[in-house]
């Protein structure tokens, strides 16, 4: 007896139609038909399992695979606090859906679930779970490494069931508070409107992070963007889009700064070369730079100034002399008298001799002086200054036997 054809094809359409219906019952809490998970969900709310089919434990992340993943900024739900007895109930699946929805946004990826953030903060894990400030939420982002960290409290308030949402954003240093209210904690559409709200947060904070990497010529070289540390030597680092300043230092080398604008999704290499600092070469004592910049200064102004040459000065004495001359002889002159008019002066042989030697000396000073002043008028007129300064030198002088032996030279100069 031969089964007929149509007979079985029709057992095969059955079993290929059930087997989509198996796969969800068999608890795994995946929803891949898209909008009829809402039906199901609401008549099974009343039952307690209003939770939307998708928010199981799993908390999968299906954004990994897509473009750009890996400058993606990074997610991670803390957990939810839930004082309330009845809140606690369905904490498991509150959890397993709030991730899903941030995921399921494709603009993060996840960097930890709540039973790893638990097992990575350890005994900061309760603090970090209550807080709703940056100041407390800075500390377990960085542990972490989250660029976007959301902690969330289910309790019984004076409104009615409430869930609260803190998200933080670690490039703004802030948090973003978004509540939500709802029948009881098992209801469905309470749970997919906290799904939304959390998806339009992450959305609008998620900024796509910017690949940088730095080489150096020094291994020890720190590099840092701002006052944030990010490594040492050659360093690869996402950081947040927009204009940073770079430093990379090192001891006894020179700092090389630069100011880099990060485009997000992109990747931007910089090679720093670092400069060694050596020491101050070695040159003229100050004294011989100051010596150096004086002579300068004569040159350019013609040479020294008339009062610094001793020539100057035996001038004007030279002049005073033939004036103290002339004064002496015009005094010589009173002195001579002839008081009882016999044409012959009335003086003594010692008055005599005295005005002699007065008028020797008078017509001596007058004729050196004259002498000392035109000499020295004339050296200042005519022979130019000389500004080279005094120096003497002690070289040793080799003889021509092979013997040597020390000579001792003295170079003068100066200006007169």
């Amino acid at each position: 007896m031969r089964t007929p054809v149509v007979y079985v094809a029709g057992l095969l359409a059955l079993a290929l139609a059930s087997g989509p219906a198996r796969a969800q019952e068999g608890g795994l809490g995946l929803d891949l038909s898209g909008d009829s998970s809402t039906q199901s969900n609401e008549q099974s709310e009343d039952s307690g399992e209003g939770t939307p089919q998708d928010a199981g434990n799993l908390g999968l992340d299906l954004s990994g695979g897509t473009a750009g993943a890996d400058l993606q900024p990074r997610f991670a739900l803390v957990g939810l606090d839930t004082p309330e007895r009845a809140g606690a109930a369905a904490a498991k699946r509150w959890v397993g859906w709030l991730q899903s929805v941030a995921l399921r946004t494709g603009r993060v990826v996840k960097v930890s679930d709540p039973a790893g953030a638990r097992e990575q903060l350890a005994s900061d894990y309760a603090s970090a779970l209550r807080c709703e400030e940056p100041s407390c939420l800075s500390g377990p982002a960085e542990t972490l490494d989250a660029d976007l960290l959301t902690t969330a409290r289910l309790a019984l308030e004076d409104g009615g069931w409430t869930l609260r949402l803190w998200t933080y954003d670690r490039d703004r240093g802030v948090v973003e508070t978004d509540v939500v209210q709802g029948r009881k904690p098992t209801d469905s559409n309470f749970i997919r409107e906290a799904g939304t709200v959390l998806s339009k947060r992450v959305t609008e904070l998620a900024r796509p992070r910017s690949m940088l990497k730095v080489s150096s010529n020094v291994s020890q070289a720190v590099v840092r963007v701002g006052e944030r540390m990010l490594g040492v030597g050659n360093v690869e680092v996402k950081l947040p889009p927009g204009e940073v300043q770079l430093f990379v230092e090192a001891d006894e080398y020179s700092t090389y700064t630069k100011t880099l604008t990060l485009v997000p999704g992109e990747t931007l290499e910089v090679a720093a070369r670092l400069e060694l600092n050596g020491p101050a070469p070695d040159g003229p004592p100050a004294e011989a730079v100051a010596s150096a910049k004086k002579k300068s200064s004569r040159k350019s102004s013609g040479g020294p100034s008339l009062f610094s040459r001793p020539a100057f000065y035996t001038t004007v004495l030279g002049l005073a002399a033939v004036g103290a001359g002339v004064a002496m002889g015009m005094g010589l002159q009173g002195k001579v008298q002839d008081a009882n008019g016999d044409g012959v002066m009335d003086l003594s042989r010692t008055e005599y001799l005295a005005l002699r030697q007065q008028s020797m000396l008078s017509t001596a000073l007058m004729a050196g002086g004259g002498a000392v002043a035109g000499g020295s008028l004339l050296w200042l007129v005519v022979v130019p200054a000389r500004s080279e300064p005094v120096s003497s030198s002690v070289a040793p002088v080799s003889s021509g036997k092979g013997t040597s032996s020390t000579a001792l030279h003295f170079v003068i100069g100066g200006s007169f």
